[in-house]
């Protein structure tokens, strides 16, 4: 099965990289429309009420405004806020585009770039994140392969085996295999974890001695070596 860290890092990466290229097409397309764009005085005509998404009332401007020729228009702001940001009757700047009038924006940094305000920052936050998870993916990859490679095997008694409710997938959450071995540098007792295992493997471990891979250097870096006992695409 795919690693989780691997999995979710994937998934807000791209996730982010798309809002993130969302914001940067909508920064370009609002910079290519305000070179045509005219100003204009607008009133704030009524505030249109509406719903959040915890079901708290929010408030929309409907702002009104005369164009170059005299020309009345309509709009709404693109910004619902709680409590609402302009009072009825407020004289606000607008920003239209002769052609279309009909989409003006309230002329301040919320109505210029609200959109980006919002996806912009969230794209980055998940992009970090989605970043971090993978190097954690990949820090702990190298690390298993390089125990692999050159780890001090020692042999370990299986104990127990216990739910990890610190991950969940699709509502699932795997099972931690413990072990109890000798620690290579002063011959003292210690416990051993592996792995997250997506099967629980208790029947196939009862009365078993596990191989343990570890750091001669660290022996807290270690890795259990479950392959003899369970199917490859359940681990990680």
């Amino acid at each position: 099965m795919t690693n989780v860290f691997r999995l979710v890092g994937g998934i807000f990466t791209l996730v982010g990289a798309a809002m993130l290229a969302i914001s940067l097409f909508l920064l370009a397309q609002r910079n290519e429309a305000s070179r045509d764009d005219l100003r204009a005085a607008g009133v704030v005509h009524a505030l249109m009420p509406g719903r959040d998404e915890d079901g708290g009332v929010t408030y929309t401007a409907i702002v009104r405004f005369a164009d170059r020729q005299g020309q009345m228009h309509e709009f709404a702001d693109g910004i619902a806020s709680r409590p609402p940001r302009f009072s009825r009757g407020e004289r606000v700047p607008v920003l239209y585009d002769p052609q279309t009038p009909e989409r003006a924006v309230i002329d301040d940094l919320w109505g210029r770039l609200g959109a980006l305000l919002i996806i912009g920052p969230l794209g980055l936050l998940f992009a970090i994140l989605g970043a971090m998870l993978l190097i954690v993916d990949l820090r702990a990859g190298r690390r298993k392969a390089r125990l692999l490679r050159g780890g001090q095997p020692i042999q370990a008694r299986f104990l127990h085996v216990f739910r990890d409710t610190r991950i969940a997938r699709n509502g699932d959450h795997p099972y931690r295999v413990v072990a109890q071995g000798q620690d290579p540098r002063t011959g003292a007792l210690r416990r051993f974890e592996s792995e997250p295992v997506w099967v629980d493997p208790t029947d196939r471990l009862q009365g078993r001695m596990i191989t343990v891979l570890t750091d001669p250097r660290d022996p807290d870096t270690h890795h259990m070596d479950l392959s003899p006992f369970v199917d490859r695409a359940a681990l990680g």
